[in-house]
């Protein structure tokens, strides 16, 4: 054997032993670039460090550099879509007013988030990556719990609502991965997600994590017998009303079922301030949205203008584009249920949670539906009719159309 073939040959286990066989370098690299990208995201949000914030986006819009160059024509209406959703906020909010870090922080969270999408939609994460993230935040929260801090004070630039924003976003994104690889449903993740949400002590984030457990769980069961869904219902209610009976002493669930049983008897501030908007909503507004802090409502500064609905606030940002989103989420969560039965489960939490909070558009976790609408669009199957050369009636249209 020649020094040269040698030293192929070596080369070769070398690399074998450093990236086994199934494995992809490139997608090995978008692993780590994923997984610092969501990690940041949710480190930024739990302690508010700016730089990191600003060191995510960097990375998103990296992620969105590199695969740019290697678009193909079934992701063409994906950035068609990308392109009108940033311009119709940009143009929207020069024509209400809205400038400053309220134009400039959503167009550059709009960018990064595409990016961390497109590697999802591409499928160049592995799934170690996703566990790492998860379960890195799942022990954080649970050392939290061990050393018998409240819920209420465990984040410190955030209401409690945001211990059940995070854990969705790194439950949710780990199942997109899982299901990508088309590997089995691993319940453990949405069970820790449901119990941190209690811990947590929000109703929507409980509600949220507690649908995602029970559809994944059908989901997986699916092809069990009939009487199997009727005996976790069953037992389900019995757990709920032990809980509600015997638990409400011990701090873990007590703080949970307590702000469930003492919540307002009349409207709640979250339906007061609906109601302002939708009364509020004339045809200007409907077709490009509203500056709530220019075009201020009665309980916006006492909330800080934070409208505690996604989809509302993706409507006064974008206008008529945002409707159009939404119509595209209800048309991929209806596409799901006929094709993807996990997807389904995880857009119908992520809808569920973002309906009583900001929690997507325009901010750090917008990968999670923007990845929903892509793989939607993508799966549509947008061909541009090309032509054949191995086909004789082609060649001779073309021919003649030369001529």
């Amino acid at each position: 054997m020649s020094i040269q073939n040698h030293n192929k040959l070596s080369y070769v286990k070398l690399s074998s032993t450093i990236f086994p066989a199934s494995y992809n370098v490139n997608k090995f690299f978008f692993t780590i670039l994923y997984s610092l990208c969501v990690a940041l995201s949710l480190i930024s949000f739990i302690w508010d460090i700016n730089i990191l914030i600003k060191v995510n986006v960097l990375l998103g819009m990296l992620a969105l550099i590199l695969l740019s160059p290697r678009v193909r024509r079934e992701y063409v209406p994906i950035y068609i879509f990308v392109v009108f959703l940033a311009a119709s906020f940009l143009f929207l909010s020069l024509l209400v007013g809205r400038t400053d870090w309220r134009l400039l922080t959503p167009i550059h969270f709009i960018v990064s988030g595409v990016g961390i999408a497109m590697i999802l939609v591409r499928r160049y994460v592995y799934s170690w990556g996703g566990y790492i993230v998860f379960y890195s935040l799942a022990g954080y929260f649970f050392m939290l719990m061990l050393a018998g801090v409240d819920g209420n004070v465990a984040l410190e630039f955030c209401s409690f609502n945001g211990i059940s924003m995070v854990m969705l976003v790194a439950c949710i994104s780990l199942y997109i991965i899982l299901s990508m690889e088309n590997k089995k449903i691993d319940l453990k993740p949405a069970l820790f997600t449901l119990v941190i949400s209690i811990w947590g002590i929000g109703r929507s984030g409980i509600a949220s994590s507690f649908l995602l457990l029970l559809g994944l769980l059908f989901v997986r069961l699916r092809d069990k017998p009939k009487y199997i869904y009727v005996i976790i219902c069953l037992l389900i209610t019995f757990i709920f009303y032990a809980l509600a009976m015997f638990a409400t002493d011990y701090s873990f669930f007590g703080n949970a079922i307590d702000h469930y049983l003492t919540r307002e008897t009349g409207p709640s501030e979250r339906l007061i301030m609906w109601t302002n908007y939708f009364n509020n909503l004339d045809i200007f507004r409907f077709i490009f949205g509203a500056n709530i802090v220019e075009d201020p409502w009665p309980e916006g500064e006492i909330f800080e203008y934070n409208i505690h609905n996604s989809f509302i606030n993706l409507h006064l940002q974008t206008g008529f584009m945002g409707l159009i989103t939404m119509a595209l989420i209800l048309f991929a969560l209806f596409r799901f249920y006929r094709t993807n039965k996990v997807f389904f489960v995880l857009l119908l939490t992520l809808i569920l949670r973002a309906s009583t909070d900001l929690f997507i558009f325009f901010g750090r976790f917008d990968f999670i539906p923007y990845f929903f609408i892509f793989y939607f669009l993508k799966s549509l199957h947008f061909r541009v009719p090309h032509i054949n050369p191995h086909c004789r009636y082609q060649r001779t249209i073309v021919h003649r159309g030369v001529n």
